[in-house]
This record gives structure tokens, C-alpha cells and sequence, in this order.
């Protein structure tokens, strides 16, 4: 190591002793120490509690839709098309879900429209579909008159 037994000793032996302390620590952990199992009512309540209300967002859950599509092909065949939708909506406030109950026909008329206009192969994509998320977000937010909506989440979307 390094010629002099002195300093050679000093590190071997604090060599030594890390080693017996990692082993230790791995023991232990592995070993002798039980984590308590968890208790997602009482988590919930201490989240609530300490945390931020607002870390918790609100949800609102719409109804399945069936909305029929306007048919896009260039072929000569047209052929009736369809999505069936079932929405989540993430609300800024909980508060915000009275809002949406009173003007529910409104948000449904909303989603029919904006739905209706885009095409089966549009929505079929992935991007299609983060496009009608947009939209949706949007027309229902204007249509309320103040932001309402933060985001939606799609639970069923089966384009047929």
C-alpha cells in the first residue's frame, strides 16, 4: 500500500470498519427493520390535513357520450361513424363542480360539437386525440366565461 506499517494499519483497519458498517446497515435494513404497513384513510386524512388543498385536484365525471362523426372520406363510400367518450374533467376548484352541474347541457353541447367536426381518422392519432383535449378545454372554459376546466381525462375512447 503505501511502505509505511503505521499509516498501512490506519487504513486497513478504518477500511475494515466501513465495510463491517455497510454490512450492518444492509442487515439491518433487510433483516431486523419492519416498515408498518400503510394506512391510505389515515394517509389521505394527514395529506389533507398538513398538505396544500389545492395539491388535490377536483374532479368532475361526465357521462358516456356517443358522438356521431361527419364523415371525411374523399372515397365515394361514406359511412357512418362514431366515438364514444367517457370524460373526466380536472377542475381548478372543487368549488368549480356546482358550476358544472348547473351547466352541464352547456359542456355536453360543447363536447358533441367539438367532436362532431373532427374526423374519425383525426382522432383515431394520438395527437388527434390531445387535440380534442385542447379544444375541449378550451370551448368549455370560454363558454362558462372564466377558467373552470385545468385538464381532461378520457376514461373510455373508442372511435368506431
Amino acid at each position: 500500500m503505501t511502505g509505511k506499517k503505521l499509516l498501512d494499519m490506519i487504513l486497513l483497519g478504518v477500511m475494515t470498519l466501513t465495510t463491517l458498517a455497510v454490512i450492518g446497515l444492509f442487515y439491518y435494513t433487510e433483516k431486523m427493520y419492519k416498515r408498518p404497513p400503510i394506512d391510505e384513510s389515515r394517509e389521505k386524512e394527514a395529506l389533507l390535513k398538513e398538505g396544500n388543498p389545492k395539491a388535490l385536484p377536483a374532479f368532475f365525471k361526465l357521462e358516456k357520450m356517443t358522438v356521431s362523426l361527419v364523415p371525411k372520406d374523399n372515397s365515394g363510400i361514406q359511412r357512418m361513424r362514431y366515438v364514444e367518450l367517457e370524460i373526466h374533467l380536472v377542475l381548478f376548484k372543487s368549488d368549480d363542480a356546482g358550476i358544472i352541474k348547473t351547466y352541464l347541457s352547456v359542456v355536453q353541447d360543447k363536447i358533441i360539437t367539438v367532436a362532431s367536426k373532427m374526423g374519425a381518422d383525426e382522432l383515431n392519432s394520438l395527437t388527434g386525440k390531445i387535440l380534442l383535449e385542447d379544444r375541449l378545454k378550451k370551448e368549455i372554459n370560454k363558454s362558462l366565461g372564466k377558467p373552470v376546466v385545468k385538464s381532461i381525462f378520457f376514461s373510455r375512447y373508442i372511435v368506431q
